[in-house]
């Protein structure tokens, strides 16, 4: 019986010695297949990740090649409509209107990055300051106001250069070219013709990045309405220097106008601050010569502001002089502007503004002249630009 019992025992623990050993085989069986797996996933995981990589490699060398490729043009356009009906009350006459303040449209091309080429239309009244009649009644004509032609080039640091051949901006008004002042009226001096916006000749600039900047334009001196009726050149020379959102900017310019070759001499000087929620400027230009008049001085001072209140609201507020002096009268007119502003997009702006002009009596034989004015506006601004 103790045999048999023994026997037994030692069947048992055989039978448990075989069941853990098949237990151990089985969890060893089983580590090694989760070890196969995760090597596995990590060998999909670094595959995925180099292709992603090189994927990533090849798209940013394809940017570089396109970006370098020497045939690669870039077309930009930009529009801008400015539309008011107004009320006018002078002296004991009080009338309304609505007029097309300003109708712009313009493409820039540039053919790697060395080529430029540009066109700007405005709409126009077809009957000037000075005219007795326009054509079909006094019609809104579309012109030319800039066609040109140019190059471009980058030098040492941050340097660029360049040059235009053409029809090309005056650099002032460009100096000037202010979101709040277009919204408001012309520039002072555009206004006043004392400076034309455009006209035929060559322009060239250089700039060292955004800090400071240099633009020398030889034109014919009549504007874009005119050709050359003289055999002189008008030079004009603008320097500006921007630091920490101050915008400063220095003006000259040596020219003449009309067959009899009348002096049209200019200098100036401006100062622009632009804040994300604020803007504002101000400047002064001295002329000497005002249309075929050689013995008419003129001064023109120009101020403006513009604060964002409220995220799509604000305020403007402007305010214009002009000083004429004359061999035997002196001229002086002011004009100052308030208006609410509210912002439907970005670049779109309806404006609701109170204007009272006031000015002095006398004339003077081929100044432009002023007269007592209140006026109460309503103005929508477009303003938009972007490329296909």
């Amino acid at each position: 019986m103790r045999g048999a019992g023994a026997a037994v025992a030692i069947g048992v623990m055989g039978l448990v010695g075989a069941s853990a050993r098949g237990a151990a085989a089985q969890a060893q069986a089983q580590a090694q297949a989760q070890a196969q797996a995760q090597a596995q996933a990590q060998s999909q995981s670094q595959s995925q990740s180099q292709s992603q990589s090189q994927s990533q490699a090849q798209a940013q060398a394809q940017s570089q090649r396109q970006s370098a490729s020497p045939g690669r043009t870039e077309v930009r356009g930009r529009a801008e409509i400015i539309a008011s009906g107004l009320y006018e009350a002078i002296a004991d006459d009080a009338t309304t209107r609505f007029e097309l303040d300003r109708a712009e449209v313009s493409g820039q091309v540039t053919v790697a990055a060395r080529a430029t080429a540009e066109l700007a239309l405005e709409a126009v009244r077809s009957a000037g300051p000075d005219s007795a009649a326009g054509i079909d009644g006094d019609s809104i004509l579309v012109r030319v106001k800039r066609a040109s032609i140019g190059g471009r080039g980058r030098g040492p640091r941050e340097l660029t250069y360049g040059a235009d051949l053409g029809l090309v901006a005056d650099p002032w008004i460009a100096a000037l070219g202010d979101y709040p002042l277009r919204t408001l009226g012309l520039a002072i001096v555009e206004a006043q013709g004392l400076v034309a916006s455009s006209d035929l000749g060559l322009s060239a600039h250089a700039a060292l990045g955004r800090i400071a900047s240099l633009t020398v334009a030889v034109t014919n001196g009549e504007g874009a309405h005119q050709p050359e009726r003289n055999r002189g050149k008008s030079t004009s020379v603008v320097v500006s220097a921007h630091l920490a959102g101050v915008g400063l900017h220095l003006y000259g310019r040596d020219g003449s106008v009309g067959p009899g070759s009348t002096r049209s001499h200019r200098a100036g000087a401006a100062v622009s601050w632009h804040h994300p929620r604020a803007a504002a400027g101000a400047d002064l230009v001295q002329a000497w010569g005002v249309g075929d008049r050689p013995d008419v001085l003129a001064t023109t001072v120009e101020a403006w502001a513009d604060v964002r209140a409220l995220d799509a609201a604000g305020v403007m507020v402007r305010f214009d002089r002009v000083a004429v002096d004359g061999p035997t009268d002196d001229l002086q007119h002011w004009r100052a502007t308030g208006a609410l502003w509210y912002e439907l997009a970005r670049g779109v702006r309806v404006v609701g503004a109170v204007q009272v002009e006031r000015a002095s009596a006398g004339a003077i034989a081929g100044v432009p002249t002023a007269t007592d004015a209140t006026r109460i506006l309503l103005t929508a601004q477009g303003s938009f630009e972007g490329s296909p």
